[in-house]
């Protein structure tokens, strides 16, 4: 487009426009009255845009409905139905094609502040702080990190069958440099699958919500940015959760009437083992 941007301020680090960069504009308000569920638009990894609710308010911010960023920061590892039905021992490394038909392959990964190519989107590793993908057969997913760790997934302890504990590692803990770096909460990573189609895999991390206002009346409600659960399964391997986003508030006089604030991590999936005797597949990590 033709609009141009004019700073303030100096801009203390170079961007690439190129890349992952956007301008996050602020709803500006004298009073503002939420009467409906205010909701941040989704990442988009493809564009790099979206995960962000930023609104500015000079006098009071009055919640009669919610501020809501769930589930829409970095994405979960997407589900993949792995169809090979044989027992090959070796998918032991960190990195695959998650769409690879091989035995040694590896479920999608989360998302999260590093990207990583096509060829090695799936496979235990934890990309940052994006959970890894449960390698093959039927490990749990990794759970999503913002700045504390996520949780490792669960591994398959079968003693029949196809076996071997190699569960998707959890998220890293990012580093907020002395306050000055935010993030989106990190996707979970899928679990391992090769029986029954699920609706997802990963959870999807919590996105970022600003505020700024002299006095918030909270009215019972809530300003959240929670990490959705990772997908559970009655087979294969369970998928880890995303983690919990970031909220800034920055209230210069008072807060008023019952509010809550919550950025929690989702929790990993649950797995029942077909309530087959000697199955032990892989539960999702939590989202931090």
């Amino acid at each position: 487009s033709s609009d141009s941007v004019y700073f303030f301020n100096t801009i203390l680090i170079s961007y690439d426009v190129n890349y992952k960069v956007q301008l996050v504009k602020f709803g500006d308000y004298y009073s503002a009255n939420v009467t409906d569920t205010v909701k941040a638009q989704s990442w988009n990894n493809a564009t790099g845009k979206g995960g962000v609710l930023a609104i500015q308010v000079e006098e009071d911010l009055t919640l009669n409905a919610p501020l809501f960023a769930d589930s829409t920061g970095f994405k979960g590892g997407n589900f993949y139905l792995h169809t090979t039905a044989f027992c090959i021992p070796g998918a032991t490394i960190w990195a695959y094609s998650a769409t690879s038909g091989s035995t040694a392959n590896g479920a999608y990964k989360g998302e999260g502040v590093a990207d990583f190519a096509a060829f090695i989107n799936g496979g235990r590793g934890a990309p940052a702080n994006g959970g890894g993908g449960g390698n093959f057969h039927n490990n749990g997913g990794g759970g999503g990190a913002n700045l504390s760790t996520g949780g490792n997934g669960g591994g398959n302890f079968s003693t029949t069958g196809c076996t071997g504990s190699r569960p998707g590692l959890a998220g890293k803990a990012l580093n907020n440099t002395g306050g000055t770096k935010i993030f989106l909460g990190g996707g979970g990573g899928a679990g391992h699958a090769n029986g029954t189609v699920q609706p997802f895999g990963g959870g999807n991390g919590g996105g970022i919500i600003i505020v700024f206002a002299k006095n918030v009346i909270g009215n019972g409600h809530k300003i959240s940015s929670n990490g959705q659960a990772g997908r559970s399964t009655s087979y294969d391997g369970a998928a880890g959760g995303g983690a919990g986003g970031t909220i800034i508030m920055n209230v210069t006089n008072s807060y008023t009437g019952a509010l809550t604030i919550q950025a929690n991590g989702g929790n990993g999936g649950n797995e029942d083992d077909d309530n087959s005797l000697n199955r032990c597949y892989g539960a999702g990590g939590g989202g931090s």
